[in-house]
């Protein structure tokens, strides 16, 4: 199958809560196979982990990532194409006040230099890019 969207750590995030957005899990199941996530989110995901406290948690998260996660999603990494789009995209918007987070401008680099629908929780994080940008967002 052909990869459409691209997860935002929220997405992933989302599925290890006690009780998940059922939106979230229904889409997952729906949009199985057609789901990436970026270089950075697995990034985001694993520093997440890793700074937790030594516990049955982190072991449990962790092992959520490695033996869930990491086959299940391709991780398209944030290469050379991304990185032209990212400074493209704050050369434009640093010189008018607004500047962006680096990781969330990182993502939707990533998204935008594979032509990828970013899906997150938090549309009001990305909405910059979809104004200025031309990045294509959901919101699950």
């Amino acid at each position: 199958m052909k990869t459409i969207y691209l997860l935002d750590t929220n997405i992933i995030s989302e599925t290890t809560k006690q009780e998940p957005s059922e939106s979230i899990i229904t889409n997952l199941e729906y949009h199985n196979g057609t789901c990436a996530i970026s270089s950075i989110t697995w990034y985001e995901l694993l520093n997440g982990v890793e700074l937790l406290s030594e516990s049955s948690k982190k072991d449990r998260l962790r092992s959520f990532l490695i033996d869930y996660v990491q086959p299940s999603f391709p991780i398209i990494d944030y290469d050379a194409h991304a990185a032209k789009i990212n400074a493209d995209i704050t050369s434009r918007l640093i010189p008018i006040g607004k500047p962006t987070p680096i990781l969330d401008t990182q993502i939707a680099s990533v998204a935008i230099a594979n032509n990828l629908i970013l899906v997150t929780k938090n549309t009001k994080d990305f909405e910059i890019f979809t104004n200025n940008c031309g990045l294509m967002l959901e919101k699950w």
